[in-house]
């Protein structure tokens, strides 16, 4: 995955596997949690495709809401767990 278009476009189609097909296409500034289109276990689906997509793990404390309130957020906190793992330091 190389921008957050990709991870919209994976946004997606995590979320209609969840919810059936959406009737609007996820955006970079889509709010995620205020629409309803996240549940815990949509949460979970994404951070576990965003990791094997990538190869950044998240550690527990990256599992907050202010990461997933939209896709550039999410982007954001992709890029800083890439960029720690890059340089060997760990990011809580």
């Amino acid at each position: 995955m190389e921008d957050v278009d990709e991870l919209c476009a994976l946004l997606q189609g995590i979320i209609s596997e969840s919810h059936g097909a959406l009737d609007e296409k996820v955006e970079h500034d889509t709010p995620l949690l205020v629409s309803g289109l996240l549940d815990s276990l949509t949460i979970m689906r994404i951070v576990a495709r965003v990791e094997a997509t990538t190869g950044v793990s998240f550690p527990e404390t990256a599992l907050v809401a202010a990461n997933f309130r939209t896709p550039t957020a999410l982007w954001t906190a992709i890029e800083r767990y890439r960029a720690a793992a890059g340089d060997g330091s760990t990011v809580s």
